[in-house]
């Protein structure tokens, strides 16, 4: 068994190209860090939006990942938690609440029932592959509680937990970061020109987001091959 997913495979590759803008916005610094400052600010919130971004891409791949196992290792539906259902229709389960008119109520009804009510069976495999863009819909800004709430779609509980006893005395601090992350991210997606962080703020960053998402990756695979099947 391979010792991480393909979803963490992805995101350790494209973590180079944070690096690289880490390790250049580092090197500048060195040269010059009062006359490029404008040049370095710009190469740490450039990286710190990717890595935000790379951070929610790894979370959704490793919900798809999941999603492809479970049909093509043919889980019984047994096995799967009440959640895991409601999130593979959360659209449609949506409109039909949020809607009032009678017939578009019925029109939706029927799209569901010729789409989804094959899904709709707590006995025997899934018969159809699973859709990970309806089952990820609403999922971004990877805050960890955002990130345990998903994992849950899969009715996994007890994530932070585990993530808890992994980590042990440097919980608290990877946990913080991560969310430390998406709030730069967001305060530089909002138009804030002081959001960033010096290069070595930055190195660290990327160090602890890293593990973060290694840990992730070894609990969820853990807990899959325990509850659902393997995935990596």
């Amino acid at each position: 068994m391979a010792r991480y997913t393909s979803a963490y495979s992805s995101f350790a590759a494209q973590l180079h190209e944070v690096q690289l803008l880490s390790s250049s916005a580092a090197l500048i610094e060195r040269s010059d860090p009062i006359g490029r400052r404008a040049e370095i600010n710009a190469l740490c919130r450039a990286a710190i939006v990717l890595l935000s971004a790379n951070v929610e891409a790894y979370i959704r791949e490793l919900g798809e990942n999941a999603l492809e196992n479970i049909h093509m290792k043919a889980v019984s539906r047994k096995h799967i938690s009440k959640q895991f259902y409601y999130h593979l229709s959360k659209d449609i389960i949506d409109e039909i609440r949020d809607t009032a008119d009678p017939v578009k109520v019925a029109n939706k009804v029927f799209w569901f029932i010729e789409n989804d009510s094959k899904h709709w069976c707590q006995a025997g495999p899934f018969e159809k592959p699973l859709s990970a863009e309806r089952f990820n819909k609403g999922f971004a800004n990877p805050k960890v509680d955002k990130i345990s709430a998903y994992l849950n779609r899969f009715g996994y509980g007890n994530y932070k937990d585990d993530l808890a006893q992994a980590l042990q005395s440097s919980y608290k601090v990877t946990i913080n970061m991560v969310d430390h992350l998406v709030d730069v991210r967001n305060q530089i997606a909002h138009g804030d020109p002081t959001a960033t962080k010096p290069p070595s703020d930055l190195k660290e960053m990327i160090r602890i987001v890293r593990v973060y998402c290694a840990t992730t990756d070894r609990a969820f695979s853990e807990w899959c091959k325990n509850n659902l099947c393997t995935i990596r």
